[in-house]
């Protein structure tokens, strides 16, 4: 699949531009997207040089906006305050598409009825740099090609038959590069606790982290292979293990550090709907 946007002709409307949906569109811009085809609403983030930007929805309609693609990228909290305004353009052969935590492709189905497809996206900050993971699922007549075609530059897409293991995929990848740079952070904050620079304590954790990745994924072998390769029986590796396998400690806490924030992105959904 091609990961360039060079030939992508179709007009794109981001409903809100915080982090996120501003990681996507640096990587579509840089994957050859026509920033005159994009368009942004959002009174909060700063204008970008090049690309039309408008403080609301009432604005971009009186500039004549028109749109094939929209975006949902504010705070699922927001939903209830733009979808009445939103929805009558949401119509015809528009995709909408959503990248609200949370937020149920029912959902956007009874808010966005008349939309040609609903389409439920879940990447992660890694797509600034095309090397993001992205679910995707979707109801409606989705132009499932072009669905894709514009995930693509964005990294590696996960096409969903549905979005029922949307909530733990949003904790998963989506939150989880914020948990590996913790890790990453925490792990220098020991080097530099037994004695590293703070210097180099940061500069060999990252390429640690990075070249454990980088291994793992070019090898094929699960995991544990290739720790067994690392670790011997009495050495120094073992003795680090041995602290972090104790009593399953590390597998718990990351599944209570998941749990969380798959519950908060239910709680989410409901103050979306009016119900929390």
């Amino acid at each position: 699949m091609g990961k360039t946007l060079r030939n992508f002709d179709g007009r794109l409307l981001l409903v809100g531009c915080g982090n996120m949906a501003g990681a996507m569109l640096d990587r579509w811009l840089a994957a050859g997207l026509d920033p005159a085809l994009v368009a942004i609403v959002d009174p909060f983030a700063a204008p970008r040089a090049g690309l039309s930007h408008f403080a609301s929805l009432a604005e971009w309609k009186d500039a004549g906006g028109g749109a094939d693609w929209i975006m949902l990228g504010m705070k699922p909290q927001q939903l209830g305050e733009v979808a009445a305004d939103l929805a009558p353009v949401a119509t015809g052969a528009v995709h909408l598409l959503s990248i609200l935590a949370g937020v149920s492709l029912a959902d956007l189905a009874a808010r966005f009825p008349q939309a040609k497809a609903q389409v439920r996206i879940l990447p992660n900050l890694a797509a600034r740099i095309g090397a993001g993971v992205s679910a995707v699922a979707s109801v409606g007549d989705a132009d499932d090609a072009a669905v894709m075609a514009l995930l693509a530059p964005l990294g590696t897409v996960a096409p969903l038959a549905d979005d029922l293991a949307m909530d733990l995929i949003t904790a998963f990848t989506g939150s989880g590069p914020a948990f590996v740079f913790r890790l990453i952070e925490s792990y220098a904050a020991a080097g530099e606790r037994l004695g590293l620079s703070a210097d180099d304590a940061q500069k060999l954790a990252m390429a640690t982290f990075g070249g454990a990745t980088a291994l793992l994924e070019s090898s094929g072998e699960k995991p544990g292979i290739l720790i067994a390769q690392v670790a011997s029986k009495g050495g120094t590796t073992q003795a680090g293990l041995d602290v972090l396998d104790e009593d399953g400690q590390l597998a718990a806490l990351f599944t209570n550090v998941l749990r969380a924030a798959r519950d908060r992105g239910r709680e989410l959904a409901d103050i979306a709907r009016g119900e929390g």
